[in-house]
């Protein structure tokens, strides 16, 4: 490491620490105001240009165990409680979601690389929002994860054969390449099944793997190989890693259902540092200098509109997902922030020749705002959901930023009624 990666991870740690308390003294979600800490961070210091390979590498890392915390965080108890009907109505949502938007973007005559990105669905942001209002475990919370986790599947399937048909045209390529995708979710369930059946005959000897006090940490050790293991397919067979490590995550999720522990460990040591820095990094490729044009303001505006429109016009198809009617809007708007899955088609596009350099500029600043805007929106949409300890701790949170703004505003010389006393009893000395 020399002396600039050196600063460059003095900045994103410093930020992975300082972002949290002030998203909570403001109000606002973590990650979203990481991503904006890392725009600020590029475009004030003049040495925070390029994050380098070390940082990528990590920021990387983080996406990736971001999605295979996303497959975990999948309660297949209670999808088995719920019954099958309630994936065959969140497929039929997600597939709903992918025709609407292709319906609009032909009656338009969109081209097809701003059809995709008015479709993409991520659950990355979708996931750490969810855990931020403490709604992953919840029946609404599992219902929009699973129409996201299947709206991604289906954005990366259509951005796989989009590329390979530019690329190549209908023909063996593609043919080869659905055989790629069919490995991989074969070698998933293969995996699966072989989990299950060991773990149902032998259950004793995964007991070391769940131990909250095991010094080695075997069960962390075995996860994380499993998700690099799944990431390496993905690597060989050319399959988006996105998925791959997704499957993997649910592939443990659902053979070892029931024990937390590991995605407990897992969770601490990517909601500590791997994930805001993955945050900070997307943050860090946004240069406000790109987006002072017309043709830039517009495209964002259009852009962040139709993400919007489209999906408040896929509200019925939520509500036959079985998302509750009150939180219809809260879904969509959560659904709206697509953040990595509008960065990967963009660099598919520019690969394709299909977006302008200059245009990546403007789709990364949709992909930021939209996770700064929506969320924001949605989250007052979703305070019923919340159980009642976490919708007072967000009033105590506003009511105390409210009474910051007003302090400040108020004459230096007019002491609040509720100041504290000064501790040692010496007020009239």
């Amino acid at each position: 490491m020399d002396s600039r990666q050196a600063l460059m991870l003095l900045v994103v740690t410093a930020g992975a620490f300082i972002v949290p308390i002030i998203s909570e003294r403001i109000g606002w979600f973590t990650a979203p105001c990481e991503m904006l800490y890392g725009t600020l961070a590029a475009n004030v210091l003049p040495w925070v240009h390029d994050p380098g390979a070390f940082i990528t590498t990590l920021a990387q890392f983080g996406f990736l165990l971001l999605l295979f915390l996303a497959g975990l965080e999948i309660d297949f108890m209670m999808l088995r409680r719920r019954g099958p009907g309630m994936l065959v109505r969140a497929g039929l949502a997600a597939l709903g979601l992918q025709a609407l938007v292709l319906g609009v973007g032909l009656f338009f005559h969109l081209p097809p690389i701003y059809i995709l990105l008015l479709g993409a669905v991520s659950i990355s942001l979708l996931l750490v929002v969810l855990k931020e209002l403490q709604l992953v475990q919840s029946n609404f919370g599992q219902t929009v994860l699973i129409v996201g986790a299947l709206g991604e599947f289906l954005t990366i399937l259509e951005v796989t054969a989009y590329d390979l048909v530019s690329r190549f045209g209908v023909g063996l390529p593609l043919a080869l390449a659905v055989l790629k995708l069919a490995a991989l979710l074969l070698v998933g369930y293969i995996v699966l099944r072989w989990l299950n059946n060991t773990v149902d005959r032998a259950p004793e000897a995964f007991g070391r793997f769940f131990h909250a006090r095991d010094t080695a940490e075997l069960g962390v050790r075995a996860a994380l190989a499993f998700m690099l293991t799944f990431a390496a397919i993905a690597v060989l067979l050319q399959v988006e890693q996105i998925l791959a490590t997704f499957i993997a995550g649910a592939v443990c999720s659902f053979a070892f259902r029931g024990h937390n522990t590991v995605a407990r460990k897992l969770g601490t040591m990517g909601q500590g540092f791997f994930i805001p820095l993955f945050f900070i990094w997307v943050g860090m490729g946004l240069r406000l200098g790109d987006l002072m044009h017309p043709e830039s303001l517009l495209l964002i505006g259009g852009l962040l509109a139709g993400l919007l429109v489209l999906r408040l016009l896929a509200i019925p198809l939520l509500l036959v997902a079985g998302v509750p009617f009150r939180s219809t809007t809260g879904a969509v708007l959560l659904l709206s922030a697509p953040l990595t899955l509008i960065v990967a088609i963009a660099r598919v596009g520019i690969n394709l020749k299909q977006l302008a350099p200059s245009t990546y500029g403007a789709v990364l600043a949709v992909a930021i705002l939209s996770s700064v805007i929506y969320p924001l929106l949605g989250r007052p949409l979703l305070r019923h959901e919340m159980n009642p300890a976490r919708r007072g701790r967000i009033r105590r949170v506003i009511r105390s930023a409210r009474a910051r703004i007003s302090l400040g505003l108020a004459s230096p010389s007019v002491q609040p009624i509720n100041a504290p006393r000064d501790p040692a009893g010496m007020d009239g000395m």
